[in-house]
């Protein structure tokens, strides 16, 4: 099913997500709170911000550092990076000042996006004392705290930078399917983080091993608890759900009352959790409190997954608990 929608190895997220816009233009991409992104909303707003990259000078290749909460603006935003054709590097939103200056100084980035606050930093101090550090940032694009706020762009409103002529752009610009459009980070073991190049094509396969996996259908529902900026989270919550038209549920910090919550509410049928959250989960005592019965399949990892709380959660909720092994630059190489 993932694999029609790419018949020609040519297709890439915005055009899947410019035909949910014309054949499903009520359906919901995203689901945050009590906030929601349709699919004509995801393709427009990304239009506009993609827009707004090419008019604020960035060059195909060049690099944006991009520092945002789980929910539906990270998503916008790395989808407004493959349509600009520059390359967005996702940081996660618990990096430390260290981990935020090491990512900027390798990849060159020459913008930053953030929202206001993101945990501990003031972004709009964050990036003044970055370019009094002599970091090569020339702009810094402020996102909203709400998915429906207004972007502004060194104190400019966005949307009026997001002219025609910028947005006529667009279409010899974009990233193709096997074009670089992120640099997602990993850990490692050396202590700062490592970037990884990622093309379109290899999460299209991750998608489709999953569908195979877990018989993912356009009637799921999926939750994906963990960061955007990681391989687990660009998979479940960027490609999968888009690549089927099924809605993701987000939630923007993790606790297991919010995602108990969420899964009742929404129906939740596909999760995707670490193995500390999901054990979260079996330890909360308010988990007999709520109706999970929706679940039908948790992916995990990430590490070594526990078999017995594994089979725990399945006794707990009845949904069958998957994983697969590989890493940020290999891929999948085996699924359960």
């Amino acid at each position: 099913m993932i694999e029609a929608y790419n018949p020609t190895g040519k297709t890439t997220l915005a055009d899947v997500i410019a035909a949910h816009a014309a054949s499903n233009p009520s359906g919901m991409a995203f689901i945050a709170g009590g906030e929601t992104l349709s699919w004509p909303q995801y393709r427009d707003y990304s239009d506009m911000l993609a827009a707004a990259f090419i008019a604020m000078g960035l060059q195909p290749g060049e690099c944006i550092g991009i520092l945002m909460p789980d929910g539906a603006g990270v998503h916008v935003a790395f989808v407004a990076c493959e349509k600009a054709g520059v390359i967005g590097v996702g940081i996660s939103g618990r990096a430390g000042r260290a981990e935020i200056e090491h990512l900027l100084r390798v990849t060159g980035a020459v913008a930053f996006l953030s929202t206001m606050q993101m945990h501990d930093h003031d972004t709009l101090q964050l990036v003044a004392e970055l370019k009094a550090q002599g970091f090569p940032l020339r702009h810094h694009v402020l996102m909203p705290d709400q998915i429906h706020g207004d972007v502004f762009i060194d104190g400019k409103n966005a949307a009026a930078l997001a002219t025609q002529s910028a947005r006529a752009q667009i279409e010899t610009r974009r990233a193709g399917p096997e074009d670089v459009f992120l640099l997602n980070t990993t850990s490692g073991t050396s202590g700062m983080p490592k970037c990884v190049q990622q093309h379109q094509s290899r999460w299209y396969k991750f998608a489709e091993c999953a569908e195979l996996a877990s018989e993912l259908n356009p009637s799921d529902v999926f939750l994906c608890a963990v960061p955007a900026s990681v391989g687990f989270g660009m998979w479940t919550g960027h490609f999968a759900p888009t690549l089927l038209g099924s809605p993701t549920v987000m939630l923007p910090k993790f606790s297991t009352t919010d995602l108990f919550e969420a899964i009742q509410t929404h129906k939740v049928s596909v999760l995707a959790a670490v193995s500390t959250q999901f054990i979260m989960m079996l330890n909360d005592p308010d988990l007999e409190k709520y109706d999970l019965s929706s679940l039908r399949v948790m992916f995990t990892g990430g590490e070594a997954v526990p078999y017995e709380r594994a089979a725990q959660f399945e006794e707990r909720t009845g949904a069958s608990v998957l994983q697969f092994y590989g890493s940020n630059e290999t891929g999948a190489l085996c699924y359960t």
